[in-house]
């Protein structure tokens, strides 16, 4: 067994005083919850994401009074059959950091080996689980929501900061999905979570990899579309080239979080297609 304390402090406004609106602090201590179990899961479940239940399998979750400060709470997260006792505390803090950095749009890359290999596999962990943390990370913000001038850090006693939230940090969690379909949204899938539907997609006019998920009901046909994608990009130059009809998810900062897929098209080759028409 093995104990990992998590200090959450809150700063400025009714926080100053001691205090803090009785619904925003227990809505932001449920999403600290929902957060902290999604994140420990998959560290102790070979990166499993949970998208449903706030409990996270082999740890429990316990809060503590709130301790002296501007508001401080202190959480105890007890992991009852850790990976290794000596590095699960290290690999908890990688993980959180990596993935609510990533979902707040904050830079950093994982160090521990445990939780590098999670970036390294096929599928699309970080984009898998950034999706499910939005909705628990934007419940944390709450208090800020109602008074911007709250700012939450989330630190590892006798060690440091970790995280600190703010109204920027809230507004790369407050999403919204555009209604308007846009064709021609072509390049390659680099990963894919048949399970989930979420995937990383090489854009050509961007340059780089972003997001994208398929509806749940998606067809058979639009599932081997994208499959195919990802095992022909390999191929050669403008092998395994798709092309997506989707809606925009985006921040309030107006970043492109993900696609939402609607229609999947195959992309002839063009160099095929010359040496076809020759």
């Amino acid at each position: 067994m093995k104990q990992i304390q998590i200090k959450l402090s809150y700063q400025g406004g009714d926080a100053d005083l001691h205090r803090l609106d009785m619904y925003d602090a227990s809505v932001s201590l449920h999403g600290f919850a929902r957060a902290i179990a999604i994140t420990t899961h998959a560290l102790l479940n070979d990166g499993d994401v949970k998208r449903k239940g706030n409990r996270a399998t082999g740890a429990k979750i316990y809060v503590s009074p709130p301790q002296k400060g501007s508001y401080e709470q202190v959480l105890t997260l007890i992991v009852e059959n850790p990976i290794a006792a000596s590095v699960v505390a290290a690999a908890f803090w990688d993980i959180l950091k990596w993935t609510w950095s990533k979902t707040l749009d904050l830079v950093y890359e994982p160090e521990t080996p445990t939780v590098k290999k999670l970036g390294e596999r096929a599928e699309p962990f970080i984009s898998d689980i950034e999706e499910v943390l939005e909705s628990a990370l934007e419940e944390a913000h709450r208090p800020i929501k109602n008074n911007p001038e709250i700012t939450i850090t989330v630190s590892r006693p006798r060690v440091g900061d970790v995280i600190n939230m703010n109204s920027e940090t809230l507004k790369s969690v407050s999403i919204r999905t555009e209604n308007q379909i846009l064709a021609g949204i072509e390049g390659n899938v680099t990963k894919y979570n048949i399970l989930s539907g979420i995937g990383r997609f090489y854009e050509d006019k961007k340059g780089h990899t972003v997001s994208f998920k398929l509806p749940d009901k998606a067809t058979e046909q639009m599932r081997k579309r994208v499959t195919w994608s990802m095992h022909h990009a390999q191929g050669g130059e403008g092998e395994g080239k798709v092309e997506f009809h989707a809606r925009k998810v985006v921040s309030a900062k107006g970043i492109l979080k993900r696609y939402l897929v609607e229609k999947v098209l195959i992309k002839q080759n063009a160099n095929k297609k010359k040496q076809a028409d020759a």
